[in-house]
């Protein structure tokens, strides 16, 4: 029933965002909205009337934005100019690189190589997974008494990572094993649900893949908990990365807390492959843009990806709500 469960959420989300996509497709998106304060509304070119915008709405020529008191937008444009505009006005756009009306207030741009595609990323489209793939998603296996929460299923920088984990019930300890290819690297003993990389163990390669499994002990019963794998990054590219997150970072300095940052850097994870990265990102994102469904849809996937089936449930869940809520 629960497997059952899960396709329908899937289907149901994963058709509402394809109409967009088909009925866009022959048009090219020229921008995305990253970040809304106040009510800001939109209105496509085939329409008659304003309808509030939410994060993630693109936008395609002759589309028309338009801000209010004490409201503002910024669009990401696909040349990666983000323009932002102010209180009391209106957008038009007419080509890739500009609109042609409107007072932006800031204008900043970030390169096409780091813009990884947003337009890509809001038409919610996997290409490596099909709408069967979260009811096959663990299914068969029975619930875990002990989940793997951090690193799971994903690429991670750093090769001294901080391990955590849920359990369904409390331990009086619990061991944690950490594998290679080639066998154990270490196993620690502690009481907590985390556990910081030992000072005293030596680093992990980059560019390796490991595996690990936590196993929870107490007078009457010990249970270990699935093995999960991730990998670290290759030095090199770790470096890349790391020069490539300062560069966005400089790019909002003066919005440090932005929706813009957050799902530029949301997007570019995603990109690297650095899943559990973009899940915090998201998750900020959610937050801020409480009334929108789209960062939940992108949540699924992501915890669908890492193999998180009840929260992939769970955030699906909460798109499907909101995206009710607003068509009333």
């Amino acid at each position: 029933m629960l497997s059952k469960t899960i396709s329908i959420i899937l289907v149901m989300v994963w058709l509402s965002g394809l109409k967009l996509s088909f009925a866009q497709q022959p048009a090219q998106c020229l921008a995305v909205i990253t970040e809304i304060s106040g009510e800001v509304m939109v209105k496509k070119a085939d329409k008659a009337e304003f309808v509030r915008a939410l994060w993630g709405t693109q936008l395609f020529q002759g589309d028309q934005v338009k801000t209010s008191a004490r409201s503002g937008v910024t669009l990401a444009f696909s040349n990666g100019n983000f323009i932002s505009v102010e209180q009391n006005s209106s957008l038009t756009l007419s080509g890739k690189d500009s609109p042609v009306a409107g007072k932006p207030v800031n204008v900043r741009n970030i390169s096409s190589a780091m813009m990884v595609n947003l337009s890509s990323l809001t038409l919610k489209k996997n290409e490596k997974k099909d709408v069967g793939a979260l009811a096959d998603l663990r299914s068969g296996d029975a619930e875990q008494t002990i989940e793997l929460s951090f690193p799971v299923n994903t690429i991670i920088k750093t090769n001294r990572p901080a391990f955590s984990w849920f359990p369904r019930k409390e331990y009086d300890n619990y061991i944690v094993n950490l594998y290679s290819s080639r066998g154990l690297v270490w196993s620690k003993k502690v009481s907590a649900t985390s556990l910081k990389y030992p000072e005293i163990e030596k680093g992990l390669e980059f560019g390796e893949s490991y595996f690990w499994n936590v196993e929870g002990e107490d007078l009457l019963d010990n249970k270990k908990s699935a093995n999960n794998k991730f990998s670290i990054l290759p030095l090199e590219k770790s470096r890349e990365v790391e020069q490539q997150e300062a560069v966005i970072r400089n790019t909002f300095k003066d919005a440090p807390e932005s929706g813009s940052l957050h799902s530029v850097l949301g997007a570019y994870y995603i990109n690297q492959g650095l899943l559990q990265n973009a899940i915090e990102e998201f998750q900020i994102i959610s937050g801020i843009n409480t009334d929108a469904p789209l960062p939940h849809e992108i949540l699924g996937s992501l915890y669908s990806d890492i193999g998180n089936k009840d929260k992939a449930i769970e955030e699906l869940q909460k798109a499907l709500s909101l995206a009710k809520n607003n068509k009333e």
